[in-house]
């Protein structure tokens, strides 16, 4: 595997995702230490949304590549199309996978606690017409802040031109 300019490998996308969610589930498990009850053990997160459930919607089954408790993702191809298709325990893992995928730039069919990414919108059409959910999309990589959230007008430039 090629590494970087500094001699240091890059780490596999699957990988820097599973960090997030796992850093974004620490995160959640120690913003809950400070309630009242104490002692009390907290109950785990449930189980995500079933991968498969998610993957009929587009006329696929998935090959899974992350089966996890707080994560499930796999690919997919339909028509020559490619998907990836992961579910989560909880919403808040959601947002964090989506959140760090974003800097990857995609389309994303987003639900309460599923994302399926594809090569266009209208690849999605089918799955959101039997599952609903909101698309999203990102421009693709950047080198620093993302380009939606750099100021437009006079003398502002966009982050792939900097």
């Amino acid at each position: 595997m090629p590494g970087r300019k500094d001699g240091a490998p890059r780490a596999p996308r699957a990988i820097a995702l599973l960090a997030a969610l796992l850093c974004a589930a620490c995160v959640a498990c120690t913003a809950g230490a400070g309630h009242a009850g104490g002692g009390r053990a907290a109950s785990p997160p449930p189980a995500p949304e079933p991968l498969d459930r998610i993957a009929a919607a587009l006329g696929c089954v998935p090959e899974v590549t992350v089966d996890a408790q707080e994560v499930r993702e796999g690919a997919c191809s339909v028509e020559g199309q490619a998907f990836r298709v992961a579910t989560f325990g909880t919403a808040q893992g959601r947002a964090a996978w989506l959140s760090e995928s974003r800097q990857y730039g995609g389309t994303y069919l987003v639900g309460e606690r599923w994302i399926i990414t594809a090569p266009s919108a209208d690849a999605l059409t089918r799955a959101r017409s039997r599952l609903g959910g909101t698309l999203d999309s990102a421009p693709g990589h950047t080198h620093g802040a993302h380009p939606s959230v750099i100021p437009t007008g006079t003398g502002a430039r966009r982050a792939a031109d900097a």
